[in-house]
């Protein structure tokens, strides 16, 4: 509930929520829901099957400061296209229990316990969790940036200073939790004011970016993972391996320029490989060629048929026969 500065202490407005009790296969949507009522977040949020989500919230929703403690099985969150607001919300992460990886804007880190980070949730972002703890503050994004105005550039890098202003942004953020369920809407509203002031001096103390060369090996390791386990998706376009790895396209397109390909012909090659190689397989000679082509992707037997022959120097049914001869 939004409410303005009280003239006498009031109750703390906590709710506590959790989605153990709903049916497991409504688990996700509903802990999305429940962010999106609370802290107007548009996330989207799944679970490797066969585990539903476990999710457990004590938040607090003032007028200065929105804060959740979180307890989360296994997931992974992306964010969701939503109309742009000059009223947006920072993600800003005190990592409890439980290790992430979280990645923005190129870059891609591991964030152990102890350990604070920021996602900008209007923009593409991924995180990835084991079972963890965390003490989460969702800040104005306009505040902070006044402090930080390269924002965008230090999106998902720990903070691990274990002194100074990294310090002592950490130590605010373990008692303002401690005292959650006691604190009243005055001191939650100065806390509230004072933690874009706190997080920017921990910012420029102790946030280190990961070399250049480490992230885009980082990055190259992950498309390639997720456009093996897509292969025979034939809507696998460029489009949907930035989504699925939580990069821009433009981010994705340099990557491959950089190594003097593009990522499409570089799929195509794969896809190419494989069929080869089932084709080749004396167990899966009972596959048509047109059956071996659609596993891997291609919608069009004929184009199939002529990209085989460009790559390989002869047509697939020629490449069969050669290897049953063998």
């Amino acid at each position: 509930m939004e409410t303005g500065i009280p003239s006498a202490p009031m109750a703390p407005t906590v709710r506590h929520f959790t989605t153990d009790s709903a049916p497991r296969a409504e688990r996700s949507a509903l802990f999305q829901r429940e962010m999106h009522r609370l802290f107007a977040m548009n996330l989207s949020v799944s679970t490797s099957a066969p585990r539903p989500l476990s999710a457990q919230i004590v938040a607090y929703r003032g007028r200065s400061l929105h804060a959740a403690a979180l307890r989360l099985s296994p997931h992974s969150t992306a964010a969701v296209p939503a109309a742009a607001s000059g009223h947006s919300r920072l993600l800003v992460s005190l990592h409890k229990e439980g290790t992430a990886v979280v990645a923005q804007g190129g870059r891609e880190n591991r964030i152990e316990p102890g350990d604070v980070f920021v996602i900008d949730p209007a923009r593409p972002f991924c995180i990835e969790t084991g079972e963890v703890h965390s003490h989460s503050v969702y800040l104005p994004t306009s505040a902070l940036r006044r402090f930080v105005p390269q924002l965008d550039d230090v999106t998902a890098l720990p903070i691990r200073g274990n002194g100074g202003p990294a310090a002592a942004f950490r130590a605010t953020l373990e008692a303002l939790f401690t005292s959650l369920e006691t604190l009243q809407d005055p001191v939650a509203d100065c806390i509230g004011e004072a933690l874009p002031a706190l997080l920017a001096a921990a910012f420029v103390s102790s946030a280190a970016p990961c070399a250049p060369s480490r992230l885009r090996q980082l990055h190259r390791r992950r498309i390639v993972r997720y456009v093996h386990d897509h292969l025979g998706d034939p809507q696998l376009d460029a489009l949907a391996v930035a989504r699925g790895v939580c990069l821009s396209l433009r981010h994705l397109n340099r990557l491959f320029a950089e190594e003097g390909n593009s990522l499409m012909k570089w799929v195509w090659a794969e896809r190419l490989e494989r069929c080869a190689s089932d084709l080749r397989t004396h167990a899966l000679m009972s596959m048509t060629i047109a059956e071996v082509a659609y596993r891997w992707g291609f919608s069009h037997v004929s184009h199939f048929s002529r990209a085989f022959k460009l790559r390989f120097g002869m047509s697939p049914r020629a490449w069969r026969s050669g290897a049953a001869l063998s």
